[in-house]
């Protein structure tokens, strides 16, 4: 368990880096901002430490609000879905395919539950930051969490074939 937990620190300095250098800037008519970030809460194994997935889920957050500029945004969203995390996991993925540590993955728990899996969580997080982010709920910022919840899940399945590609 403490092998998974120094990885996943080490993978968040990359993925902060990676999102707040490059993701922060791509922005498509300020509608559309991709969120990699959250593959590290996504791929966490199910059967981790409770305290770790919320404490884990707050630092990812944290370091992005600290470059973000925002005041807990990205927090508040993360912890939310860490929150949430086992509990969609239970309900959308089967039952007898992960082992205790096993790492939630494309190639390990197949194309359909990752991406349904994913989409909620995503769909969550961002829902969540853009409501707390523009304290109103329209049109326009439902156009804004749709497409960025949809370029979000296209740019993690294809960090997660990437990956696989390199085993």
């Amino acid at each position: 368990m403490n092998k998974i937990m120094i990885k996943y620190f080490f993978l968040a300095i990359i993925y902060t880096l990676l999102q707040v250098l490059v993701l922060n800037e791509i922005l498509f008519n300020s509608y559309i901002i991709p969120f990699l970030y959250i593959i590290l809460i996504i791929k966490l194994p199910l059967k981790i430490q409770k305290w770790f997935l919320i404490l884990f889920s707050f630092f990812i957050g944290f370091v992005n609000d600290l470059f973000s500029s925002t005041i807990g945004f990205h927090s508040t969203a993360c912890v939310l879905i860490g929150f949430l995390k086992p509990m969609l996991g239970k309900i959308s993925i089967p039952y007898n395919l992960l082992n205790e540590n096993d790492e939630i993955s494309l190639e390990r728990i197949g194309y359909k539950s990752f991406i349904v899996f994913s989409f909620i969580l995503i769909l969550i997080h961002s829902s969540c930051l853009f409501f707390i982010e523009h304290l109103d709920f329209n049109f326009k910022i439902f156009i804004k969490i749709i497409s960025s919840s949809i370029i979000s899940l296209i740019v993690i399945i294809i960090t997660e074939l990437a990956i696989k590609k390199q085993k």
